[in-house]
């Protein structure tokens, strides 16, 4: 990788911290929340609480010292991250694998088409208000392509005063993070703009690991001889702009705009040695809401995504490609769509929600072949660039959900969605059918007492296949494929304590129609013929015993079984624990501790055989310190230690990073 010097980022951001007169406050923080990118703006929140729902805001972004938005998730319980495939950050909810999961930005769907994913490791955090992570089954009013949980990256947004943020950190490897925003009124007009640029040649290992390892070392698919991992340097730039017209309380309009230029490398697995040399990624979000009557308000939202990236095959270290598929490779997509709500507030009888949506999801690819690529060596191509392949897909659902208050501690919440899948495109293969659905849902609050909440939901959810799982030429595409099912329930509860709270939740997820890919006669085929029982408990607390301490603590138990194959889902822990701690040293410095203790989970090697993977325990490490040199100047210097104990580890995925630091300084005036 071409090394980065400080050069005009470090400089510009220096001289923008030295001259700034900074107040450092947490009042205002929640005016800046982008609340228009939540799908549901409820005065009860009871849509909400009928699933178990983690938030994490800024601040805690800032406490925990991680850098992208999956690097977050992993410290929620009932959530678990590992990095594999192309190098990206995958995420599992209860089990549930990340195309199975919707990911929202500001309420938009944000993917690349193909597989329907985003790779949350491409995502920094600096222009994030909050991570909103619905566990269990979500509204019918997110739509189809969830069996459930749904995750909100809501971005800020200007307040009625004028803000600025600057930070820049330096880590191992020639990390280097610079970021700067800034937002305020513009006479009837709000702004937000902030951009940011984050440059590393890579992370480094466990001084543990062993070269020599048979599943990890050199003479696996990985490759690895230690020290700094291979290929994990990266380059990211984003930028994001929001512009909007506040009114009153009750109306707001905004146009959104959201743009990430990165590049990477990809880990080495399953001997491939690969690079994204373009993976650029914008968005595009028109959004208003406006309470028409005292009983009617109206919300309405058109968007645009544009994806586009080139992976290259590259040679590294001596070693090649076992099985060139492509030089190069080529994705050009696009996600084009609308919302509309209305919301009917029916006094007594409660509140009435009517949602439409439409999605049309667009994808284009092409591969260029050298003499060594396996179609060529085969004599299925030619070298050179091949031709073209368009996919293409609309989505289209209707959905209706009644929250009714049965009693004043009682409230019942039902819904219904019906969600139609229509491809349009298929490049040379058999264009396949429509497909439809109808999903019901319903839940239960009981409120005893303002500080105990029950819940209980029951519903249907439904996944669609992918482009790839449609059309893919290697893979094993089946314009057959029908939509996957989920049925699950959800118990829970939450009381409130004098300074902290307690919660619990059991699940279960009956997933049929599972599209798995299984070997035949003429080659890899994805096909539904899975079932999967997810199920299990999540349980925590957060206590604050004194001023100077606080501490939250959870458990989660899953048991993942593939019915079909009568065994355990691949890469799925049993059991996670995490402890975060926060101490107030003094006034000015603050330690956050966050642990995590993750066990009993397999992989599946490539001949199909069960590979446990070691349980481990990682600890992470922030220190705040805060300057004040004289009133209304002051900052933040911190230091994150990740992995602080150094273990060597590896989630299924190969070797991950070891101890890492980063230490930096922030500022906001």
């Amino acid at each position: 990788m071409k090394e980065v010097k400080l050069g005009i980022y470090g400089w510009f951001l220096l001289v923008f911290i030295a001259w700034g007169s900074i107040v450092w406050a947490q009042g205002g923080a929640n005016s800046r929340v982008f609340y228009l990118g939540d799908v549901l703006v409820t005065e009860t929140q009871t849509s909400l609480e009928t699933s178990s729902v983690s938030v994490i805001t800024a601040q805690e972004l800032k406490d925990w010292g991680v850098q992208t938005v999956g690097e977050a998730l992993d410290f929620l319980s009932g959530v678990d991250v590992n990095i594999g495939g192309k190098g990206e950050a995958h995420v599992q909810v209860r089990g549930l694998s990340s195309n199975e999961i919707k990911v929202l930005i500001d309420g938009v769907p944000a993917y690349e088409t193909y597989f329907r994913f985003l790779d949350l490791s491409q995502i920094p955090v600096e222009a994030i208000a909050k991570i909103e992570v619905i566990k269990g089954l979500s509204s019918v009013l997110y739509g189809a392509n969830t069996l459930g949980p749904v995750i909100n990256i809501v971005t800020k947004k200007g307040g009625k005063k004028t803000l600025r943020e600057g930070s820049v950190s330096f880590g191992d490897y020639h990390t280097q993070n610079y970021t700067l925003a800034q937002g305020g009124p513009l006479g009837k007009l709000r702004y937000w703009i902030s951009a940011g640029y984050h440059q590393s040649h890579g992370f480094r290992l466990s001084s543990d690991f062993d070269p020599f390892d048979p599943y990890l070392g050199l003479d696996s698919g990985y490759h690895e001889d230690g020290g700094k991992r291979d290929l994990s340097y990266y380059q990211k730039r984003e930028l994001n702009l929001k512009l909007g017209y506040e009114p009153s309380p009750e109306e707001a309009y905004y146009l959104s705009f959201d743009f990430h230029n990165n590049e990477r490398g990809i880990p080495p697995e399953y001997d491939r040695f690969w690079a994204f040399t373009k993976w650029d990624q914008w968005h595009l979000n028109l959004v208003g809401q406006k309470k028409l009557t005292p009983h009617l308000r109206v919300k309405a939202q058109g968007f645009y995504v544009k994806h586009q990236d080139t992976i290259r095959d590259v040679s590294w270290d001596g070693y090649q490609t076992a099985k060139k598929w492509f030089e190069e490779s080529r994705y050009n997509d696009y996600i084009l769509g609308a919302y509309l709500r209305s919301d009917l507030f029916l006094d007594s009888f409660g509140t009435l929600r009517l949602g439409l949506r439409y999605q049309k999801d667009h994808h284009v690819e092409q591969d260029f072949y050298d003499q060594d690529t396996y179609g060529v060596l085969k004599g299925w191509a030619t070298p050179g660039w091949q031709p073209k392949e368009t996919f293409e897909a609309d989505l289209y659902s209707l959905a209706l959900e009644h929250e009714f208050p049965l009693r004043g501690d009682l409230a019942l919440l039902w819904g219904l969605s019906y969600d139609y899948f229509k491809p349009l495109e298929a490049g040379d293969r058999p264009l396949p059918g429509s497909s439809h659905s109808w999903n019901p849902q319903l839940a239960l609050i009981y409120s005893p007492s303002s500080d105990l909440t029950f819940h209980a939901s029951f519903g249907k959810k439904t996944r669609f296949p992918s482009l790839k799982e449609l059309y893919s030429e290697y893979a094993g595409g089946n314009p057959e494929l029908g939509p996957e099912k989920n049925v699950g329930y959800e118990l829970g509860f939450e009381k409130k304590l004098p300074r902290g709270k307690v919660w619990a939740s059991y699940f279960y997820q009956n997933v049929t129609d599972l599209i798995d890919r299984l070997r035949t006669d003429s080659g890899w085929l994805y096909v539904n013929v899975g079932r999967a029982v997810l199920k299990g408990i999540e349980i925590g607390t957060t206590e604050r015993p004194l001023s100077q301490v606080f501490f939250k603590v959870s458990y989660t138990y899953l048991s993942a079984r593939d019915k079909a194959k009568d065994r355990d889902l691949a890469r799925r822990p049993r059991h996670k624990v995490i402890l975060e701690t926060k101490l107030l040293l003094s006034k000015e410095i603050s330690l956050d501790l966050l642990s995590t203790y993750t066990a009993y989970q397999f992989d599946y090697l490539q001949d199909g055989s069960k590979r446990k993977l070691d349980d481990f325990l990682l600890v992470n490490l922030n220190l705040t310190k805060k300057f004040s040199w004289r009133p209304g100047f002051s900052g933040e210097l911190f230091l994150t230690v990740a992995n602080l104990t150094d273990r060597n580890y590896d989630d299924g995925h190969g070797p991950m990073p070891g101890r890492n630091f980063l230490i930096g300084f922030r500022t906001q005036f």
